[in-house]
């Protein structure tokens, strides 16, 4: 009696793991890919743009809106968009340990997107020079500015919202 309690308890564990995994999987698969920030159609890979932030050290780039209507989350990476023209409204800040006067600034990027195109956005802030700037490159030519804009302004991050 008591082996044929401990199978079944057994068997029905791997039941609930088992569907647990088939439920899960594709859920996460579906949630690690780029979110989609168009208004429209599903379009297929090809017929769209993705614009991913930098993930350099030290100065990250967060996307905070795109197009000034379409709010982003902290937990977006890359966005999924209709070819076209679209404004990206950028946070940078440099986060350099053991700095006592940490900079940040917010700009407003415009530029045409293409199908097919995977765009990067990045940014550098010059502390020395209080200076910042940003612009967009391309996957397929890394070197080529897509757009690049100076800041206006670095703020102190101690008045940081």
């Amino acid at each position: 009696m008591k082996s044929t309690v401990f199978s079944l308890f057994r068997k029905t564990r791997q039941s609930n793991f088992l569907f647990l995994i088939i439920i899960l999987l594709p859920a996460l698969i579906i949630s690690c890919g780029p979110k989609k920030k168009y208004v429209g159609p599903y379009l297929p890979d090809e017929e769209i743009a993705i614009i991913k932030p930098d993930d350099k050290m030290f100065t990250p780039v967060k996307i905070l809106s795109i197009d000034k209507n379409v709010p982003l989350y902290t937990d977006e990476s890359s966005i999924a968009v209709h070819p076209g023209k679209h404004t990206l409204f950028l946070e940078a800040a440099l986060d350099y340990p053991f700095l006592d006067k940490y900079l940040y600034f917010n700009q407003y990027l415009t530029f045409n997107a293409e199908a097919g195109q995977v765009y990067t956005l990045h940014a550098s802030i010059l502390p020395m020079r209080n200076e910042g700037f940003a612009w967009i490159t391309s996957d397929r030519d890394p070197d080529k500015f897509i757009v690049k804009k100076y800041a206006v302004g670095l703020i102190p991050l101690s008045t940081y919202p």
